[in-house]
Parts: C-alpha cells; sequence; structure tokens
C-alpha cells in the first residue's frame, strides 16, 4: 500500500512534465528505488550543496512517508536544504519546514535541533537596532522555547547566548528611540524610553550611555537634583567610559553630531 502511495505521489510531483517527454534519472529513481535509497541519494546531493536535486528526493520521501523515522528525517532535510540557500527567501522557507517538523513530531529526537535552527531563522533576519525589531522578538522567543523544553540541550547553551545578544539590540533600539526624541526636543517622552530601556533591559551593555542620557533628558526637565545623581553615578560605575569624560560638574555639553552617532 505504501509503494502505492509513493508512486502516486511521484506522478503528482511531475505531472507538469509532457506525457510524451521521457521521464529524467530522478523521475525514474522516484518510481523504482526503495525509500532508503532515495533518502541516501537526496542526502548525498544535499552535501554537494545541489540543493534542487536533493529536495526532489528528499520531500519526495517525507510526502510518501510522513510517518516513518526516514520521513521525519527527509523533512528535517529539506529544511536544512533551505537553510543552507540562506537569503531572506531561504530562511524563511526554512522556518516554515522547522516549523512544521516541531508540530508534526513533538516527541522527535531531533526536535531541540529543530527548534534551535527555527529561531536560528528569526535571528539571520534580525535588523539593525534603528528599524522594526520584530524578528528580533521572535527569535527570543523562539531561543526561549528551546531553553524552556530542553535545558539540556547542547543547543540551548547558544540559545541563552543568542538570548542575551538580542536582548541588547532590542535595549539599543529603546535608547535610539529616546534619543530621537531628545534629539527633537521632548525630554519628557526621551526619559521615558530611557527608562523604559533600564528596567526591562538591565544588562544593557551601553549602561553608561543609557544613564547618561537619563540625566541629559532630567536636566532638561529642569529635575537638576536627580540629574546630577546620574552624573555622579556614571563617573563613578563607569570611570573610563567616553560618557564619564563628557560631564562637567553636574552640567554637560549639548547633544552635538558626535553624540548622533553613538
Amino acid at each position: 500500500m505504501k509503494r502505492v502511495a509513493a508512486i502516486l505521489a511521484a506522478a503528482a510531483l511531475f505531472s507538469a512534465c509532457s506525457a510524451t517527454k521521457k521521464p529524467d534519472k530522478i523521475t525514474k529513481d522516484l518510481l523504482a528505488q526503495p525509500k532508503e535509497v532515495l533518502f541516501e541519494k537526496g542526502k548525498a546531493l544535499l552535501a554537494r550543496k545541489k540543493l534542487d536535486d536533493a529536495r526532489k528526493y528528499l520531500n519526495f520521501v517525507f510526502e510518501s512517508y510522513p510517518n516513518d523515522p526516514l520521513g521525519q528525517k527527509a523533512l528535517l532535510l529539506v529544511a536544512d536544504s533551505y537553510f543552507q540557500e540562506r537569503g531572506s527567501t531561504g530562511y524563511l522557507e526554512a522556518r516554515y519546514r522547522y516549523r512544521d517538523f516541531v508540530t508534526r513530531y513533538p516527541s522527535a529526537p531531533d526536535r531541540d535541533f529543530a527548534l534551535y535552527r527555527y529561531a536560528l531563522c528569526y535571528d539571520k533576519e534580525h535588523p539593525t537596532p534603528d528599524r522594526d525589531q520584530t524578528n528580533t522578538r521572535e527569535a527570543i522567543n523562539q531561543y526561549e522555547t528551546l531553553v524552556r523544553e530542553s535545558p539540556g540541550s547542547p543547543y540551548s547553551l547558544e540559545a541563552r547566548k543568542r538570548v542575551v545578544a538580542l536582548r541588547d539590540v532590542l535595549a539599543e533600539h529603546e535608547f535610539g528611540v529616546g534619543f530621537f526624541y531628545l534629539r527633537k526636543g521632548n525630554p519628557h517622552a526621551a526619559l521615558g524610553r530611557f527608562r523604559g530601556a533600564g528596567e526591562k533591559y538591565p544588562d544593557y551593555s551601553a549602561k553608561d550611555k543609557l544613564l547618561f542620557y537619563t540625566a541629559v533628558a532630567l536636566d532638561r526637565l529642569g529635575e537638576r537634583d536627580e540629574a546630577s545623581k546620574l552624573y555622579a553615578s556614571v563617573k563613578t560605575d563607569y570611570p573610563e567610559s567616553r560618557w564619564a569624560s563628557r560631564i562637567k560638574k553636574e552640567h554637560l555639553a549639548p547633544v552635538d553630531k558626535a553624540a548622533e552617532k553613538s
């Protein structure tokens, strides 16, 4: 019965071909070879970076034998083939396949790897801090899912590192929005962003910069005492920081072009 299903799947896969045209080598293989041979051929083609041909074999094995362990492995390799393709289209297609794998096979031994690659597809597409951070947030969510589900997985170690790095991107994004408001003469809105970034991302790697500009915003709002405390904190906690060197007593120079590039 499975063999009949496989033959039908192959026929459907190549239904666009002309009836008078002889089937090519791959078509002949799909119609004649057992799944084990087809899987190994697809795997070998993938190793040689022949992605399109590899997918023909591997997709056939998966679609014909989706409940077979070999079918599971074939789907994962199809996802890998798109990941190897890179670029927006490659990562998007890979993401769909990895998601399909973790949804279909909740107990698969390679589930942690699929979860890691699923998150990594978003991570590869995360933008610079000045752009929309949807992909960054989704990458963090998926990495955290992996860590939650498989804390002992070797992929969880890298996932934790990437969460730290990506949270820094989000913190820089929040700082950038606040700095924009400060430049536009809205220190109240800037202060809200700066404080929010400090509360939400306490491990932000540019904490000295954030404290400095939080003090700037307070200074411009007339909150001189609070501003002075933050200036003092920058000088005390980050004495070698470029921001500490910019502080003159409790006052500071106006935001200038050099600061805009920070």
